[in-house]
């Protein structure tokens, strides 16, 4: 019997998307779930696992088929020990052994990983990264998030916490971070700031429409509305200057963005790139010519990365 089936998981804090992938990329079941609305750990555990039986039912795959299972989360994830060790989605800020629940019910070799290191892998492999070997991508959306794939590889740091992108520092002016602290990137250029922001700055524009969404602002900015246009020019250059301490940092040969609030804004994305040619140190950018794209796998990267992740580990025993 062959065993090449992955089964593939996303989950997010409002919905999770399972797949499951016979080889060479062929999906044979793609289907969205809620999230369920018990975060409890073991809970969690038993609801996705209830999910993955029911599409292993609806598509005619056995367990026995299954090559192994790969899980990617918006969190702070040990991928060697299988542990979550903060999931704000979901309300965890304890450690969560979290393969270990799975491994109990699944005896498949279980992954889990970061999200967004899942991402700048699947877009390595399969999207708009292939054939760069330094690569940094960074998510904008409700947060901010980021992976890196340097010399070649992943760059997950000791105890797989790199690449938290949304939580440097570049400013020094004072503002909040949902994590507790003060003034990283993501309480500036993520989607909640931008929308926050447009809220204080346009009051009178937006007091009739409810919730402001950073969609509609960045709509605003595209038909010539100057507050908004102004809004989305400070983002970019907050951004931009983010990405240029990592540019000079790390030198890579490609920056891939993606998220809701970015990856699909080529306006606002050749005014990020402007600012960090301004703010990089030149020879990271005159003499590596980098080059800044939008995200090819989008909502799938992280899907893709891990499929990617699992075809390495039972290849090679790791990426």
């Amino acid at each position: 019997m062959q065993k090449n089936i992955s089964a593939l998981v996303d989950i997010g804090g409002t919905k999770i998307l399972i797949l499951l992938a016979a080889p060479g990329r062929k999906v044979l079941f793609r289907e969205k779930y809620s999230t369920p609305r018990e975060r409890e750990p073991h809970a969690m555990a038993a609801a996705l696992s209830a999910s993955l039986s029911q599409a292993l039912e609806n598509s005619g795959v056995l367990r026995d088929d299954l090559a192994g299972l790969g899980i990617c989360i918006a969190a702070l994830v040990d991928y060697h020990k299988g542990v979550i060790y903060q999931a704000p989605n979901l309300g965890w800020f304890e450690p969560v052994p979290f393969r270990d629940m799975l491994q109990k019910e699944w005896p498949c070799p279980v992954l889990i990983e970061n999200d967004a290191n899942a991402a700048v892998v699947g877009e390595v492999y399969y999207g708009a990264a292939r054939g760069h070997r330094d690569v940094i991508y960074v998510t904008v959306s409700t947060g901010i998030g980021g992976g890196l794939f340097l010399d070649g590889k992943l760059y997950r740091g000791c105890s797989g916490f790199a690449g938290e992108i949304g939580h440097i520092k570049p400013f020094g002016q004072g503002r909040q971070c949902n994590c507790g602290g003060m003034d990283c990137l993501e309480a500036w250029a993520a989607g909640t700031a931008i929308a926050r922001r447009a809220a204080a700055l346009m009051g009178d524009e937006t007091k009739n429409r409810g919730e402001v969404n950073t969609a509609w602002v960045f709509d605003q900015a595209e038909a010539g509305n100057p507050r908004a246009r102004a809004l989305i020019a400070e983002t970019g250059v907050t951004l931009g200057i983010g990405l240029a301490n990592l540019v000079t940092l790390l030198n890579p040969s490609c920056l891939v963005v993606g998220g809701g609030v970015a990856g699909n804004r080529a306006s606002f994305l050749a005014q990020v790139w402007e600012q960090v040619k301004k703010s990089a140190i030149a020879p990271a950018v005159e003499v590596t010519r980098p080059m800044l794209v939008a995200a090819e796998l989008e909502p799938e990267a992280g899907i893709w990365g891990m499929y990617a992740l699992m075809n390495n580990e039972l290849k090679t025993g790791g990426l």
